[in-house]
This record gives C-alpha cells, sequence and structure tokens, in this order.
C-alpha cells in the first residue's frame, strides 16, 4: 500500500515513534498490515533487544510497545521484564502481557504478584488476568490452590469477574475452608458476582454471628445479588445489628433486592427496633436515586417522614 511505502522513507527514530502511535488505534487486517511491516523491517527483532538494555526508559518503550504490536513472539521477553529491577518496567510488561492475551503467561503474572523483591501491583496483574477473557479460566481457577495468599486472591476475584459458573464448587469450599479471611470475603463476593443458587446455602451459614464482620457484610450483599424470597428476612434482620457498619450493609443489600426488599425496610421504619433509623437513611438514599420519587416513598407525600 501507498502508506507503508511512505513509511519506509522515514528514519528509524522517527517511524518508532509513528508506529507507537498507530499501533493504539488501528485495527484488524490495517493492523496486521503494520505488523508485517515492522516485521519485514526488523523492528520487532530491534524492540525485543531493547528490552534488555541497561537504561530502563528504553525498557518501559520497548515493553509498551511489544504489548501493543500483539505478536506471540513478545510474550518471552515481556515475561522476563516482569522481574525488571525497575517497578515501571514490570508493571508495562504485566499490562502488555495482559494485551497479548495468551493464557500461557498466568503463571507468570501469578510469580509477579508473589515475588518477595520485584512485586507487580496487585491491581496491575488483575487487569492482565481479566485481559485473559474465558481461555484463561482453567490457569486462573488453579491459583486458588497456590500457597500464596495473594495468588489465591487474585483468582478468586477475576473467577468471579468472569462468571465462571463452572468452578462455583471450588469457590465455595474456600469460602468454607480457606484459613485466610481476606480469601474467604473474596470468594463471598465471587460467588454473589456469578449468581449460581447453589451458592445460597453457603453465603448464609457466612451471615452467622460469630463469623468476621468483613464476611458477613460481603456475604449480605452477595446473597442480594443472587436474590431469592428465602433470604430476605435474613438480611433484614442483620440491619438490626448493634454493628452500624454490617447494619448498613444489610440494609443496602435489601434496598437492591427489588420491590419485597423495599417493603422490608417500610415495615422496619415503623417500628421501634434498632435498625428502624438505618433503614429510614437507606430508603432516603433509595429515593434519591430514583427518577420517580413518589413510588419509591410509596405513597409518603413529604420528606418529613425520613427526618
Amino acid at each position: 500500500p501507498s502508506e507503508l511505502r511512505e513509511l519506509k522513507k522515514i528514519r528509524s527514530n522517527q517511524l518508532d515513534v509513528l508506529t507507537e502511535t498507530i499501533l493504539t488505534k488501528v485495527k484488524g487486517t490495517s493492523k496486521d498490515i503494520l505488523v508485517s511491516f515492522l516485521e519485514a523491517r526488523g523492528t520487532i527483532d530491534q524492540a525485543i533487544r531493547r528490552t534488555r538494555r541497561f537504561g530502563y526508559l528504553g525498557r518501559c518503550r520497548a515493553a509498551s510497545f511489544l504489548g501493543n504490536l500483539g505478536v506471540p513472539q513478545a510474550r518471552e521477553p515481556l515475561e522476563k521484564l516482569l522481574r525488571d529491577r525497575k517497578r515501571d518496567v514490570r508493571m508495562i510488561a504485566a499490562r502488555g502481557l495482559g494485551q497479548l492475551g495468551d493464557p500461557s503467561s498466568i503463571p507468570s503474572l501469578f510469580k509477579a504478584i508473589e515475588s518477595k523483591k520485584r512485586v507487580v501491583p496487585f491491581g496491575t496483574v488483575l487487569v492482565a488476568l481479566m485481559r485473559m477473557g474465558p481461555a484463561g479460566k482453567p490457569l486462573i481457577r488453579s491459583g486458588l490452590s497456590a500457597k500464596g495468599e495473594l495468588v489465591r486472591a487474585a483468582s478468586a476475584e477475576i473467577l468471579g469477574l468472569l462468571g465462571a459458573v463452572e468452578y462455583t464448587s471450588d469457590l465455595i469450599d474456600h469460602l468454607e475452608q480457606d484459613p485466610s479471611v481476606d480469601i474467604q470475603i473474596r470468594c463471598a463476593r465471587a460467588l454473589g458476582r456469578i449468581g449460581s443458587p447453589r451458592a445460597l446455602a453457603p453465603l448464609r451459614n457466612s451471615l452467622q454471628k460469630q463469623m468476621p464482620r468483613g464476611l458477613r457484610m460481603i456475604s449480605c450483599g452477595a446473597l442480594a445479588s443472587i436474590g431469592g424470597n428465602e433470604v430476605i428476612d435474613e438480611i433484614a434482620q442483620l440491619v438490626n445489628e448493634e454493628d452500624t457498619q454490617l447494619a448498613r450493609a444489610s440494609a443496602h443489600a435489601a434496598s437492591q433486592m427489588g420491590p419485597k426488599g423495599i417493603q422490608v425496610l417500610w415495615r422496619l421504619i415503623d417500628t421501634d427496633s434498632p435498625g428502624a433509623l438505618i433503614a429510614r437513611e437507606e430508603l432516603a438514599r433509595t429515593a434519591v436515586k430514583s427518577s420517580n420519587v413518589e413510588e419509591d416513598i410509596r405513597g409518603y407525600d413529604t420528606w418529613t417522614h425520613f427526618l
């Protein structure tokens, strides 16, 4: 194409800047043509060599370029950069692996969040894992069995975000048996996102008074996400808890369960129970968010009822 003939006339350093800009914008056949041109010109091999440069800014640019390029041969050098001495390089390499979307990079990304000295931020790895898509689910699930708590945490979060219903049983097992409360909480949240009715019983067990507050709060929200009339009353009971954080989380969960959840809160505000005020607050917030205030406040003519 005429555009490629023009590219051939550009000096090397100018072309590098140009292709880095173009690569983030082109897709499909246009990108394939550009990648083929860069490969024939030796630009890809040059970028791989740059990942071994002494100057860390050069390694950053090379990692970014290879991630945007999306070619299979970029995977290995990017995985090596996950162990780079500079944090910025490690982060860009992790993002690049997410852009490649090759599930075989998942073990390397898991190792990157376990590293004691050259760690990659947890959130950066989560985004990269999420970009692997459904093809990465089996390897992500394997992280639930890892010794490292951060790997198990990442695995639970991503399985929930991917809606991995086929791994509901694995998440339930870790909700009930994992020694880390943080992992239990993440599994509860993941089960709420997945929405399988099989999770109702273990999530209800997690509401018990002896359970940690954080687990009870997240389990409450997860149950509200899954729905079902059978759990509305249990969630409503938690609105009367002495722990105001848990009570507010429960009231919010009830408000997300449709008309029946709203009705439960209305019944609470007309009682002398400890949760009456919290139920009022949640109903007021719900009414403010609604486009039809009259419908949400169920026949109450003024806002004074909430005061």
